[in-house]
């Protein structure tokens, strides 16, 4: 098991992930991070012109992926 962190930008802000979450492969810590990705899109006060990205870092803080809410639409990059 590796640990996975989650850090969000917004609004020109980070908002860090300092405890993170254990997954056994970084696919999985992806998925997760997607899923984040949704909940904030779904929130009904959320504004899709915030720049909000949610970043997938690996235990030795290396980006993995990262999946950005533009404008309504959700991409990964």
């Amino acid at each position: 098991m590796r640990r996975y962190y989650f850090p969000i930008f917004h609004y020109g802000e980070t908002q860090a992930d300092e405890v993170g979450e254990l997954f056994g492969s970084a696919e999985l810590a992806i998925q997760y991070g997607a899923r984040i990705a949704r909940d904030i899109a779904s929130d009904p006060d959320y504004d899709p012109g915030a720049g909000t990205v949610v970043i997938v870092l690996d235990d030795s803080g290396a980006e993995i992926e990262r999946r950005e809410l533009r404008d309504g639409r959700k991409r990964w990059r």
